[in-house]
């Protein structure tokens, strides 16, 4: 019988009352330069395509690329450096693999309360050496409650694609924040007024998780969550999918982006914390 991957009775613990589980070398190096390879493929992808209207909405700058079905986020100020893409598993059959991977299913399915478990979004964080600007402090359940009715059960497997560190701009997590509900957020209109308040947070409880290439973080909605610029030279990269309880429509549908497939066979197509 092949592994299950769930999660072991300490492991369910470090959940319960840390809101996340830290997994270490779960991808092998080759295994990690197909990914990358991939994941780059991607964005050259999108780096070729027509350019679409910017705008900038809370935190960050984005671009809607409704044909290709995603959208993208770029770094402020500096058009032509990615930081992110979201959704991407129709644009890559490979990428779309991954996400399939008993290693990233197994342990979700606990976070989720489910024995099945399927897709409902995936993003793709790029942190460009020196470019890469940072996450700000917020929790993913205000970004999905007004789309389904199972934000609450929501899981995501994080994968570190390159060592991360302080200095990369590694994911900070709170322990224990998934127990207090939603945290104050910013007295703003529109998307902005998701993210947490950092006036109003002790952002003291910040834990730096600095790992090495090929762990993986998981954890639910509610886990309260940063990551600061990367002031290295070398790139911080990323992969977060995100598993719901199955029969639930994938954000794409939710949010009007399912128009048309895009996925090429037999190709890598090209396209938080």
């Amino acid at each position: 019988m092949s592994p299950s991957y769930r999660l072991d009775a300490s492991e369910r613990r470090d959940l319960e009352e840390g809101g996340f589980v830290l997994r270490r070398n779960v991808f092998d190096a080759p295994e990690l330069v197909a990914i990358r390879t991939a994941c780059e493929a991607l964005v050259l992808r999108l780096l070729a395509e027509k350019r679409h209207r910017k705008l900038s909405v809370g935190s960050y700058n984005f671009e809607l690329q409704r044909d290709l079905g995603t959208v993208v986020k770029w770094e402020p100020g500096d058009i032509d450096v990615v930081q992110g893409v979201e959704p991407f598993a129709h644009l890559s059959e490979e990428l779309n693999r991954w996400a399939h991977d008993p290693r990233l299913l197994g342990p979700c399915k606990d976070v989720v309360g489910s024995d099945e478990v399927i897709l409902f979004t995936e993003k793709l964080n790029l942190k460009r050496a020196q470019k890469g600007g940072p996450i700000v402090l917020h929790q993913d359940f205000p970004y999905w409650m007004n789309l389904t009715p199972v934000a609450g059960r929501i899981a995501t497997a994080m994968l570190f694609l390159d060592d991360a560190t302080r200095e990369k701009g590694c994911l900070e997590v709170v322990p224990g924040s998934h127990r207090e509900g939603m945290q104050q957020r910013r007295s703003v209109e529109g998307f902005g007024s998701l993210e947490i308040d950092p006036e109003g947070y002790d952002t003291s409880r910040l834990v730096p998780l600095e790992v090495s290439a090929g762990a993986v973080a998981f954890f639910g909605p509610f886990l309260v969550h940063r990551s600061p610029p990367n002031r290295s030279g070398d790139d911080r990269r990323a992969l977060l999918y995100s598993y719901q309880p199955p029969g639930n429509p994938h954000s794409r549908e939710l949010t009007g982006l399912a128009r048309k497939p895009e996925m090429q066979p037999g190709k890598s197509a090209r396209t938080d914390e």
